[in-house]
């Protein structure tokens, strides 16, 4: 697995400027998984497993190593309850965090599509699938391309589905194809994806180029919502790259005519015609945009926030005021009342509700080493081998060996599949 940026999904948009559990920082409506932060609505934790849950967890098992095949193109991973779910180019995956058991595995059944690694495109995109519950089961949600051969004077066309698996007995519980992108043709080289659920609406973007073969050049993108009860799409959007979608809010960039797009740095022009903007899960109408931007970043948070060059408001798409300046800015939504943000000169606290810093440790101090931060949940902080406290920014405790890439009360899991789990 590639480590593009430290986010379950993003869209890359640096600007010159420079989910998800309805509009709580939960990301399954059960106030568990900084591994799928941002990205579920009202899902349950999976049946039964041996582990244990500790929240938070401050010590950890001996490391599993997940049994994948490494020449298989992956795309993400997101933990949810004693679980972890692998969206590969070929299926989805289900494993126990506890044993490092594969429990099942969904494949997508694609013919003529190839799924390793070697001589593609290079797409570096990390699209952990997504979770929420529908007819009082956890769907694992994702999107996915295929070609449709033609037959007689019909070409041959890619499309994209919409997918739903079942999270305890990985059997697909549906799947539906979404209208075709008006006046361009779907990306064969960029993997579309679901970059959140919320409130029974699923989120999907999909890379199109403008001419119809799908190649590199003219590339755009197209935005749907998608009700997940009625298995319809209620609206899309030409030209609008969601990436994040928070407290009612799809967040995205509305591209120019000459939008380049690369994974690991996002939507550039040379032109001043990208605008970061907002738009309504419900309808697609407007809320809030800023226009006049070269190159975005937005990397989604949750509980309220995103970044792009800095903390934003989700509802309003202004800068939070509290934020730390700096270089390489990250934020985590620790799911109870705490947003820590890391940048290379400080981390900082910041209280989900008042916006107002709780503490600040930066490099210029001299009573305390500035720790890396990779990752909070439930009022721990995990960074670099120790817990802080993420109301107060003391430490908490130490911890050993554990990368904390992404973590719940059952596990931590590391961006290349090593899982550790909880154990106190």
């Amino acid at each position: 697995m590639r480590a593009t940026h430290r986010h379950v999904m993003h869209l890359a948009l640096v600007a010159v400027l420079t989910g998800l559990a309805g509009c709580s920082g939960s990301p399954d409506g059960t106030e568990g998984d900084a591994g799928a932060k941002g990205v579920a609505s009202g899902a349950r934790p999976p049946a039964a497993s041996k582990a244990q849950a500790f929240d938070p967890p401050a010590k950890f098992g001996k490391e599993t190593t997940l049994p994948v095949d490494e020449d298989i193109k992956d795309w993400g991973f997101a933990l949810h309850g004693p679980r972890l779910y692998h969206r590969t180019s070929e299926a989805l995956d289900a494993y126990d965090t506890h044993s490092g058991r594969k429990l099942w595995s969904s494949p997508l059944g694609r013919k003529d599509w190839y799924t390793g690694k070697a001589g593609v495109p290079s797409d570096d995109q990390t699209i952990p699938p997504v979770f929420a519950l529908q007819d009082g089961h956890t769907g694992v949600l994702f999107a996915y391309a295929d070609t449709t051969k033609g037959s007689g004077t019909p070409v041959d066309r890619t499309d994209v589905y919409l997918r739903s698996v079942d999270a305890d007995t990985g059997k697909v519980s549906w799947t539906i194809r979404l209208p075709a992108p008006k006046g361009a043709a779907v990306s064969g080289s960029l993997e579309p994806g679901v970059f959140g659920a919320e409130d029974g609406i699923a989120a999907v973007r999909v890379f199109t180029s403008k001419d119809d073969s799908g190649s590199e050049g003219g590339r755009s993108a197209t935005t749907y919502a998608v009700d997940l009860k009625s298995r319809q799409v209620t609206w899309q959007r030409e030209g609008f790259a969601g990436g994040a979608l928070d407290s009612g809010v799809v967040i995205g960039v509305q591209l120019g005519d000459e939008a380049t797009f690369q994974a690991i740095d996002g939507w550039h022009t040379e032109e001043e015609d990208l605008t970061l903007a907002g738009l309504a899960v419900t309808d697609g109408s407007p809320r809030w945009k800023k226009a006049g931007l070269t190159a975005v970043e937005v990397e989604q948070v949750g509980g309220g926030f995103f970044v792009s060059s800095s903390l934003r408001d989700s509802r309003t798409g202004e800068f939070v005021p509290s934020a730390p300046d700096g270089s390489f800015t990250h934020c985590f939504d620790d799911q109870r009342s705490v947003i820590v943000c890391n940048t290379k000169e400080t981390v900082r606290g910041i209280d989900a509700k008042s916006r107002m810093a709780l503490w600040t440790i930066s490099e210029g101090d001299a009573s305390r080493k500035k720790p890396d931060v990779t990752n909070a949940f439930h009022g721990a902080v995990y960074a670099g081998g120790v817990i802080l406290d993420a109301r107060t920014g003391k430490d908490r405790s130490l911890f050993e060996g554990a990368d904390t890439y992404r973590i719940n009360e059952y596990a931590a899991a590391g961006i290349d599949l090593h899982v550790y789990p909880a154990t106190g």
